[in-house]
């Protein structure tokens, strides 16, 4: 793998989850009604390197970032959960359903003129993955992960917009102009390469 290949892998994770209980394993329930002790943060390692929150926006999906880092914020915003078929932890690759709160709590890959294409659902959309370590080794609380969407084909990422939540993907807008240096072709073959690296 080229050094720029894994820089790209590096950057796309971007999330941190429950950084302030390390060393557990992610354990998934099917509604933000179960066990309390399923409810995640997730920080981003990006942008405000605050936690991602559901939140009012004028445009977009009403996802935005929390103004601090600290425990007492994290604990607030615990409000993130993982469905899955079967029992058992998260291992890295399983194909999830991501949520956050009470219905409708089910991230959803939809088309939307402003604002990532996202939208909450009232079931389980099981169209994510959690990479970024071993696929079939369980996913561990504290460790930077990326959080992938299977219909967008693409990880989830801090992006800074002029309208709704500062989240997108590799491809959002003007991702692919912001590093000058690797020219606009090789900055998208070096992300290309990086998502399959991700799925490995």
């Amino acid at each position: 793998m080229s050094d720029s290949v894994s820089d790209m892998v590096e950057k796309f994770k971007q999330w941190v989850i429950n950084p302030n209980n390390p060393g557990q394993p992610v354990l998934p329930k099917s509604s933000f009604g179960g066990p309390a002790d399923r409810n995640y943060s997730l920080q981003g390692t990006d942008g405000p390197k605050t936690f991602l929150q559901h939140e009012k926006q004028t445009f977009g999906i009403n996802l935005g970032w929390t103004d601090h880092s600290d425990k007492g914020t994290e604990q607030k915003v615990r409000r993130w959960f993982f469905a899955k078929n079967g029992d058992g932890p998260i291992h890295y690759g399983d194909v999830i359903a991501l949520a956050n709160g009470q219905d409708p709590s089910f991230l959803e890959n939809k088309k939307r003129n402003v604002g990532i294409n996202l939208e909450f659902s009232k079931t389980p959309v099981f169209e994510w993955k959690i990479l970024g370590g071993t696929i079939g080794q369980p996913v561990i609380t504290g460790q930077r992960v990326a959080i992938f969407n299977m219909s967008d084909g693409e990880p989830l990422i801090f992006f800074d917009r002029t309208a709704g939540g500062d989240i997108g993907w590799p491809s959002s807008q003007t991702w692919w102009d912001q590093a000058e240096s690797f020219g606009k072709k090789a900055l998208k073959e070096a992300m290309i390469e990086a998502i399959k690296s991700l799925l490995k």
